[in-house]
């Protein structure tokens, strides 16, 4: 049995692959997408998700947007950003999300999925 159920969402065909491998050998179910209209797309489908592990630039729609748009009819996903970009790009972020700063190693972010996947408290946006 899985651990969580996961949507990531990254841009980059790397980054994706490697962030999907660690967190399915850590035990979570994972889909992933490129694109925020990608997983818009895998949610409309019915995909129940625990979390959302966003990379805050993508092409098109930000994460930050498909972050809030996904809180509108899902409130309790909770939310991981990713960046390598400054902090400063995205100041108001969702309720119940965290930051995640590029690059990141297995252990890093094993460690953010399992802080917030436990919370018990929404955690206050940036």
């Amino acid at each position: 049995m899985a651990r969580g159920r996961i949507l990531l969402v990254d841009d980059d065909d790397g980054v994706r692959s490697y962030t999907a491998e660690i967190l399915r050998d850590a035990g979570y179910a994972v889909e992933a997408a490129a694109r925020a209209d990608e997983a818009e797309a895998l949610l409309r489908s019915g995909k129940s998700i625990d979390l959302l592990v966003t990379d805050i630039v993508l092409p098109g729609r930000d994460g930050v947007a498909l972050a809030r748009s996904l809180q509108l009819t899902r409130p309790d996903v909770k939310i991981l950003f990713t960046t390598g970009y400054t902090r400063h790009i995205a100041p108001e972020l969702p309720r119940k999300a965290e930051i995640l700063d590029k690059p990141y190693h297995r252990d890093r972010l094993l460690h953010a999925v399992r802080h917030i996947l436990s919370a018990d408290v929404p955690m206050a946006g940036r």
